[in-house]
């Protein structure tokens, strides 16, 4: 199923944090170092933001949340980024299995909880082995894991985490799913990847009752 950018109100609940249980920097709305962008102080470049993100209101108060919300902070980027999901993920070659398991590698590596807990589900539904999903949780070994799953795993924390990629690794994934789905695993994992670093920055903190991966 074609996905929109996680975001809306199915992926990041809006759940306000006992403010005695924060870090003495976090917002207890925003959960993060930063408070939500509002419409009332966006400029005309984040009008987009607000279609994509906030819908069926025109209140002033109105804020972006999901994973764009702290790089709303400049409209131009959080567009860029915008784009490069929907060239990436909407419009990318890959399948809905390979993609949702890059997705979960990707924020995995960034410990990107808040996206992890709203793709999780998505992985299942496409057919992604929930043992495969705890392994990436935990960041298991790859021995018993299919070749095309392993292919993908080994791909993200090899680009990620490592900051290397062997040949081995590159050249698997073009024989399992060819030069362009290759270089769209490059394009969604960066995707996710870059929304996990703004939610590291941010101290992005986990809403009340959801998991956070292990560190």
């Amino acid at each position: 199923m074609v996905q929109r950018y996680c975001g809306s109100a199915g992926c990041f609940p809006c759940l306000t944090a006992n403010a005695q249980q924060l870090p003495a920097d976090i917002n207890a709305n925003s959960l993060a170092r930063l408070p939500y962008v509002q419409r009332k102080d966006a400029d005309a470049g984040a009008k987009r933001l607000f279609e994509t993100f906030v819908r069926d209101s025109n209140a002033p108060t109105d804020v972006i949340k999901g994973p764009l919300a702290f790089a709303a902070y400049n409209s131009a980027v959080a567009t860029a980024l915008l784009d490069l999901h929907d060239g990436a993920v909407v419009k990318g070659s890959l399948s809905a299995h390979v993609r949702e398991l890059a997705i979960l590698v990707a924020c995995r590596e960034t410990n990107f909880d808040l996206e992890w807990n709203g793709h999780e589900p998505a992985a299942v539904k496409a057919g992604v082995d929930p043992k495969v999903i705890e392994l990436v949780r935990n960041k298991g070994s790859l021995t018993d894991v299919n070749d095309n799953d392993a292919a993908v795993i080994r791909f993200g924390r090899e680009m990620l985490s490592d900051r290397k990629m062997s040949a081995a690794t590159f050249a698997k994934a073009r024989t399992l799913f060819g030069d362009r789905a290759a270089m769209d695993l490059v394009a969604v994992m960066s995707t996710y990847a870059v929304s996990g670093f703004y939610a590291i920055a941010v101290d992005e903190q986990v809403p009340a009752g959801k998991p956070r991966l292990p560190r």
